[in-house]
């Protein structure tokens, strides 16, 4: 485990740079053995509930002194039974886990209407609703870029319904945000 206050969604990518001896450990081990980490998300000192598996998709540079810079992708949420800060003889710490099987895909129109609305209004594009049927939350949650804490909501949420109804949500206040930037350009002028 290689706690961290982030939470990288799956699918999502993120460069992460190893400093500390522990890490570099658990990098190392899971190059070697073509495995993957875990990410619990910290929160100030204390671990969270839940977090995501990454499988490392480049190492990206090893400095002189150790350090190294990696690319991880998200692969899996789960949730911690037992958390153990250091599994000796290891530096690094390990967690028994709950697995989610989240390869939710969502059927629902309502979240693609409102997907589509975002991404006329952010991108600028007109995109067929038909082309966005039948698409995982993750990937939509991936476009929103949402908080750290917003990803810990979404990913703690048991059912389907509950994620598309968390991001139908979001969609919605960004687009109220796109409509009120819109509404107010050109109202304000500098001193």
């Amino acid at each position: 485990m290689f706690p961290l206050n982030t939470i990288i969604l799956p699918g999502e990518t993120k460069m992460l740079r190893i400093i500390e001896e522990r890490y570099k450990e658990l990098v190392s081990d899971c190059l070697h053995n073509s495995a993957n980490f875990g990410i619990p998300y910290k929160i100030n000192k204390d671990i969270a509930e839940y977090g995501m598996e990454v499988k490392i998709t480049k190492a990206v540079k090893t400095f002189d002194n150790g350090e190294m810079e990696i690319t991880v992708q998200g692969v899996m949420p789960f949730r911690i039974l037992k958390y153990t800060e250091v599994l000796s003889p290891k530096l690094y710490g390990a967690a028994s886990i709950e697995e989610f099987n989240d390869d939710m895909v969502s059927s629902r129109y309502k979240m693609f209407r409102s997907l589509k609305k975002y991404i006329k209004s952010a991108k600028g594009k007109e995109i067929p609703v038909e082309t966005l049927t039948n698409v995982p939350v993750y990937n939509v949650a991936v476009l929103l870029d949402l908080t750290n804490e917003e990803k810990l909501q979404l990913i703690s949420l048991n059912e389907l319904k509950q994620k598309e109804d968390f991001l139908i949500a979001k969609l919605k206040l960004f687009m109220h945000v796109f409509k009120t930037e819109k509404a107010l350009e050109g109202k304000f002028w500098m001193n």
